[in-house]
């Protein structure tokens, strides 16, 4: 029986019998051999049970630079990127066990001292006592990996909701700002409709969104999105196109960012730019109106006194209270704009409320209402308390002026969260949504003889005694909620700011 040999040269690799033979079968295998370790776009490397390089084909020579002679026993684990070559040794032991080992990737050292990333395989050949490998340049897919690692960290990492759709109008792709700004997560979001972050009445808006989608057109728009709790989102969408490489259309990639802050911002430098307008207009109007109203005011005092027909002294009367009711309204015009700085201390609010109870209930007898107190132990605070009763009246009238008789407004204190809250409540017929954005402008008023200055007060004392208002109104009344952050420590008693 003959022994067969492997036969190493510059070029290719030969096997050989000991005896020499030229039966077909083995002039076919031969040729089968080199044929296959010869192919262009794989590179093949043979090591002894060292690990020194025996022979490499022509495509490992071309692919690193260096001639069969210059890699004859070379160190094939010294080509190994150092970091690399712990997990190459570890496939290394894996191959003495199992014969053949799962793809690995590793860099690899050119001639020119840069480095390329191969996928490689490895299969020892106990018999003869060679290793033989096999890769592939995979380069260039991992410089698109890292490319999309980087696109994947930028999508994930920006303020901005980042999400795709389909030609469907499904969403296929959901960043983390997108989860932050409408409440859903990935699991919960991809593979339904964008119709699924609109609100009912936005269907025709959505249909003509999957339209530009399907003809794959760029579009940027501003509107509002429904979040996972309802609420309403402000938002800018730019959408973009997403081809394939022959250019047809798969979808779009749609860039959502969150305005709701920045409209708030407008709105609030809008409402500035009108008080501004109106305290100058203020201040001429109190001087230029209020001195004439006071000589009229006068000589209808002067006249009533005068006349004994009762018919019209009761005239003089209601003119007399017309003046005076229109002297409030400028005064409180007047206050509009104007900086002022609240006196706060050490106050009770249970008992500022108790010493307003009387003449609250009395104004709600006189409408034929109800009132109640429910009033919880709370920490004191540190408020203005003149600012505080005026906040409590204003609150407690426009609840009772929105209810019919026999209405009910409950005025209540407890502690949330370690703040205490305020809570007036009525139940009336809710506030239309249309008008909630517009509560606390100057000159805003649903009531017909309102003059929108009242609560406009009440945002402002709010404001200046660092507190925050909400209003959650249903058709079933609403409810005016002030949540205070200031609560009276022991510890400022000992610093000795207040008595």
């Amino acid at each position: 029986m003959t022994k067969n040999l492997l036969v190493l040269n510059n070029d290719s690799l030969q096997l050989s019998h000991e005896a020499s033979c030229n039966c077909l079968f083995c002039q076919q295998e031969i040729k089968g051999i080199e044929r296959f370790f010869c192919l262009p776009t794989d590179i093949f490397c043979l090591t002894d049970l060292e690990g020194k390089i025996q022979w490499i084909n022509l495509t490992m020579e071309k692919s690193l630079g260096y001639s069969s002679e210059e890699m004859r026993n070379v160190e094939f684990l010294s080509l190994i990127h150092p970091d690399d070559r712990i997990d190459a040794l570890g496939v290394m032991d894996n191959v003495a066990k199992n014969q053949i080992s799962p793809p690995v990737e590793v860099r690899l050292s050119l001639k020119d001292g840069t480095f390329k990333y191969y996928e490689w395989y490895i299969y020892l050949d106990s018999h003869n006592k060679l290793y033989y490998l096999v890769a592939r340049d995979i380069s260039s897919r991992k410089e698109n990996e890292e490319k999309l690692l980087r696109l994947n960290t930028i999508v994930e990492s920006s303020l901005d909701a980042i999400y795709a759709i389909d030609k469907n109008g499904c969403i296929t792709s959901w960043n983390n700002a997108a989860e932050q700004i409408f409440g859903y997560s990935k699991e919960e979001i991809i593979g339904k409709s964008i119709n699924k972050l609109a609100f009912p009445e936005q269907k025709d808006e959505m249909e003509k969104i999957i339209d530009i989608i399907y003809n794959g057109e760029t579009y940027s728009y501003e509107s509002i999105r429904q979040k996972k709790t309802g609420e309403v989102a402000v938002v800018f969408i730019t959408l973009a196109p997403i081809k394939d490489s022959v250019g047809n259309v798969l979808g779009s990639s749609a860039v959502a960012r969150d305005i709701s802050s920045h409209q708030k911002f407008e709105k609030e430098m809008a409402r500035l730019d009108k008080l501004n307008t109106i305290a100058e207009l203020a201040s001429v109007i109190s001087h230029e109106v209020r001195n004439p109203m006071t000589t009229v005011k006068g000589f209808l005092q002067l006249l009533y006194n005068k006349i004994d027909d009762k018919t019209y002294q009761e005239y003089f009367e209601i003119m007399i209270e017309e003046m005076e009711r229109v002297n409030s309204i400028l005064q409180e015009f007047n206050n509009i704009g104007k900086y002022k700085e609240s006196q706060r201390s050490r106050h009770d609010l249970n008992r500022i409320i108790k010493s307003l109870a009387p003449l609250i209930e009395a104004d709600a007898i006189h409408q034929g209402k109800m009132i109640k107190f429910n009033l919880k132990e709370v920490p004191d605070l540190i408020i203005d308390a003149n600012e505080i009763r005026q906040l409590i009246f204003n609150l407690t009238r426009n609840a009772l002026e929105s209810m019919e008789q026999n209405g009910s407004v409950t005025v209540r204190t407890f502690l949330d969260d370690n703040k205490v809250i305020l809570s007036v409540q009525d139940q009336g017929q809710g506030i239309n949504p249309e008008d909630m954005e517009k509560l606390g402008t100057p000159f805003f008023s649903t009531k017909e003889e309102g003059t929108g200055l009242g609560l406009y007060v009440c945002y402002e004392i709010v404001q200046r005694n660092n507190a925050n208002m909400n209003i959650d109104t249903s058709p079933q009344g609403t409810d005016f909620s002030v949540q205070f952050e200031d609560i009276w420590e022991e510890s400022e008693k000992k610093v000795g700011g207040f008595d």
